[in-house]
């Protein structure tokens, strides 16, 4: 079976954290291997050994950790990436203000993926025309984002589903930008346009699967104006 690595992206809030990587390790669902990575930008000491004792509390045997060291999201980002691609298939990059509010039966999800490179799981978002193409897929119904939409964001949409392949063909993402700037980058980027579909069986549009649980933004580890790519 697939390997899925839960990765969680965070910075210095650990009681958001702790109530991220909690919901979601106590409602997925699945029966292959299935380990967590604690992606650090250089949270005080004891964070990240804290994260971890939750994760082997819950029963995940692996878990892994990066540290970015104040260098921002997208460093975040390749750093851990550099690390799971090593051992996962499918990775659920995680931003540490979403609880898994439901059970996740990853079962449903993953055959999907032999189709799609990647899976909006937050809520379907957008501000400009978002077109896209219904699918029967794995015993359910997709809504496949078009590439071609005006809306920028065909490809984010907070949770994802992503398989590693699928990440690899996007790249590395832009560092020492602002979270919302960086997801704005890798948006444009043709490859991050290309294989993402809607789970419509399964999710509503407004998103009832994960809720929104950040109410102050996450301390900022670094002010550079300007880009670079890893």
């Amino acid at each position: 079976m697939q390997h899925v690595c839960v990765m969680l992206l965070t910075y210095d809030r650990y009681e958001y954290a702790e109530l991220t990587l909690k919901s979601a390790l106590e409602n997925i669902r699945y029966g292959g291997p299935l380990s967590v990575h604690i992606a650090d930008d250089g949270s005080p000491d004891g964070y990240v050994p804290a994260l971890i004792e939750l994760a082997k509390g819950i029963g995940i045997a692996q878990v892994s950790s990066t540290n970015s060291n104040h260098r921002g999201y997208g460093a975040n980002y390749n750093a851990a990436t550099q690390v799971v691609h090593g051992f996962a298939d499918v990775v659920l990059p995680l931003e540490d203000d979403w609880q898994l509010t439901r059970a996740l039966e990853l079962e449903r999800y993953i055959p999907a993926l032999d189709v799609f490179g990647c899976i909006r799981m937050g809520y379907l978002g957008f501000t400009q025309p978002l077109h896209g193409e219904l699918k029967h897929v794995a015993d359910a119904t997709w809504l496949k984002l078009w590439e071609r939409s005006y809306e920028p964001h065909v490809w984010t949409g907070h949770p994802r589903l992503e398989t590693v392949d699928w990440e690899r063909a996007v790249g590395p993402w832009p560092e020492l930008l602002e979270p919302g700037a960086t997801e704005f980058y890798v948006s444009k980027k043709e490859a991050a346009r290309v294989g993402v579909a809607w789970p419509m069986s399964y999710i509503t549009p407004e998103g009832n699967m994960f809720a929104h649980i950040g109410s102050t933004k996450s301390p900022n580890s670094m002010d550079v104006p300007n880009a670079t790519v890893a």
